[in-house]
């Protein structure tokens, strides 16, 4: 099923153009949608569709992805400091959080700074389990080398194409929509290079401890790139935690698994 293009909507948060979709405004507490690395906020296209009519749905595209303006330092502090001043100016006291993949460890990060004005968390594969930094860019298709060429790596139709399909467990299954709306985002990525050294700086394993916010986890069972092992790990470490593992699934469950990750993101945030 192809889902319609959103409205945009800009706002300055702290000196950063931020472009961002929200949709089902007063529908309860407003959720905030963080997507993964070298993505945008239409990585949320389908969920902002299908639950806006019974949730405030408000997905920025993070800064230097998307229609977002690029930031320095690209640091996890700042771009948490970015979000804080994102829900200053469209005036949100206290919000649920979705985080996919680097979205989670800054979703994390988020409620983990600003614990009173956060709700609900939930983390779809999120990069928030000690790596090993050299493994963890051959599962992303990414040398050591290709680092720091950033954008001339993601304008390179050869890597960009096989790249987008890299993170789902059965490629042939996703809507060809999907693979064209993936091109664009590629195309708007400047800070692919930045976000990788950002998380390789930033070790929040031991923060965890101090999350007490009612989460939610999701993981594909396939993951090519955050192994399920992660969702095991978060599982001992938060026992009142909802753990969902989905079969058939790799690295983009809200992509791959669309009906499930909606049913279980609506359940979630129904409580909040």
């Amino acid at each position: 099923m192809t889902y319609s293009l959103l409205p945009r909507f800009v706002v300055d948060a702290l000196g950063i153009q931020t472009s961002y979709y929200e949709v089902g405004h007063g529908n309860g507490r407003p959720t905030l949608l963080l997507h993964g690395m070298s993505t945008s906020a239409d990585s949320y296209r389908e969920l902002l569709h299908e639950l806006g009519d019974r949730h405030w749905l408000v997905a920025p595209d993070l800064p230097g992805f998307g229609y977002s303006a690029h930031t320095t330092p690209y640091t996890i502090p700042h771009l948490v400091e970015w979000l804080a001043a994102f829900c200053d100016v469209r005036g949100f006291d206290r919000v649920n959080v979705v985080g996919h993949s680097f979205g989670g460890l800054l979703a994390t990060s988020f409620v983990l700074a600003y614990p009173e004005n956060n709700e609900r968390l939930l983390l779809s594969a999120p990069a928030i389990i000690n790596l090993d930094y050299p493994e963890f860019l051959l599962k992303a298709g990414i040398s050591l080398g290709l680092v720091d060429l950033g954008t001339a790596v993601s304008q390179s139709p050869l890597w960009v194409n096989r790249q987008i399909k890299v993170p789902f467990h059965d490629p042939a299954s996703i809507d060809s929509s999907i693979w064209e709306r993936r091109l664009r985002d590629y195309g708007n990525a400047r800070a692919t290079a930045d976000v990788i050294k950002a998380v390789a700086a930033h070790d929040i394993w031991q923060a965890l401890a101090r999350l007490h916010h009612p989460l939610c986890i999701i993981w594909g069972e396939n993951d090519p790139i955050l192994p399920i092992s992660g969702a095991d790990a978060l599982a001992g470490l938060f026992p009142e935690a909802q753990i969902h593992r989905f079969a058939n699934c790799g690295h983009e469950p809200m992509l791959e698994q669309q009906t499930a990750f909606h049913a279980v993101a609506d359940q979630f945030l129904s409580k909040g």
